[in-house]
């Protein structure tokens, strides 16, 4: 058993529901506003990815409930996880290339497409090298991806599972180099033992302390 799937089993899926996730809601998509890249100089020494002259790139990747990277292309299912500060979030990632590896700002938002109200986060990251000119958001470290609070459920106008929504993941490193991909996206409780308190607290108009099953 993995240190996740542990921590999985022993955390008790009642905390969930006592956790209110604050709206961003607006007609676009953009990523929030970060603040100025921490000082990586001394700290991080991954270097360059791929080219130097070449437009940055980025392919789309998320944690499933397992905890394992899986490719995201538009029109896929993803995973709606429970994560160690309660909630349930989707786990939002990246392999890009053309880029620094250091201090990368990294962004991620669902977007109810009828609505058009949004969650979203951003943090910074450093991503691993794969050997291959690419860089990488890590499996077993959650921190090295977007971690977008979607429920509890008091933001959207839908069920956030089942339903098509609109997935918008940024990069930016220290030099300003960016690269940004919006797909369509069918989030999914695929929990099986919290799927019944996913289907409750993820749906449309959820009250904050309801009994779930």
């Amino acid at each position: 058993m993995t240190a996740w799937q542990a921590w999985r089993a022993a955390t008790s899926p009642a905390l969930a529901a006592l956790l209110l996730v604050a709206p961003a809601c607006g007609d676009d998509v953009e990523p929030p506003p970060v603040g100025p890249d921490p000082p990586v100089e001394g700290m991080c020494k991954l270097g360059y990815l791929g080219e130097a002259e070449a437009p940055p790139r980025i392919e789309v990747i998320a944690l499933d409930s397992s905890g394992a990277a899986r490719p995201v292309s538009d029109g896929d299912g993803v995973d709606i996880v429970m994560p160690p500060q309660g909630g349930r979030v989707i786990f939002l990632g990246v392999r890009a290339t053309n880029l620094s590896a250091c201090g990368v700002q990294l962004s991620g938002s669902l977007r109810d497409i009828e609505s058009g109200r949004v969650m979203s986060e951003s943090r910074t990251v450093n991503l691993k090298p794969t050997g291959d000119g690419w860089g990488a958001s890590v499996d077993a470290d959650i921190s090295t991806f977007a971690n977008v609070g979607v429920c509890p459920n008091n933001w959207s106008g839908r069920d956030i599972f089942d339903q098509d929504h609109e997935i918008v993941v940024q990069v930016k490193d220290g030099e300003g180099r960016t690269a940004r991909q919006t797909l369509r996206v069918r989030p999914a409780c695929n929990e099986p033992e919290l799927e019944v308190e996913c289907r409750c607290i993820c749906k449309h108009g959820y009250i904050l302390g309801e009994a779930c099953g």
